[in-house]
């Protein structure tokens, strides 16, 4: 697996990690489920065309991946959401791909954490 910082703020997680104290596997766990169910909407979303439900969901999962110091998912995640906020949605399904393998490492590196 590629280095776990150019996934995650390690630093800053570890920090989360100390304040939030037993909460913060309530946090990952919530986070994967829900980041979970964002993904798959997505590709839903992507395949109908949707440009502002793309935006809302993608804002979402932007927001809630940078809350655990997701940044490169917060990143292909914001890229959705402007996609989405200029009703441009070519290219839509090469972002949901990336943002995709990045859940996944994520999920990983997160699981790995608790």
């Amino acid at each position: 697996m590629s280095n776990p910082e150019e996934h995650l703020d390690i630093g800053a997680l570890q920090d989360l990690k100390e304040i939030m104290e037993s909460e913060f596997e309530t946090l990952v766990n919530t986070f994967v489920a829900d980041s979970l169910s964002k993904v798959e909407q997505l590709a839903d979303i992507i395949a109908q065309q949707d440009c502002d439900e793309l935006r809302k969901v993608a804002h979402s999962l932007k927001g809630s991946s940078s809350n655990v110091c997701a940044f490169r998912l917060s990143e292909f995640a914001r890229q959705l959401e402007m996609m989405g906020k200029d009703g441009k949605m070519a290219g839509a399904e090469e972002v949901l791909a990336s943002l995709s393998e990045e859940f996944s490492t994520v999920t990983l590196l997160l699981n790995n954490s608790l």
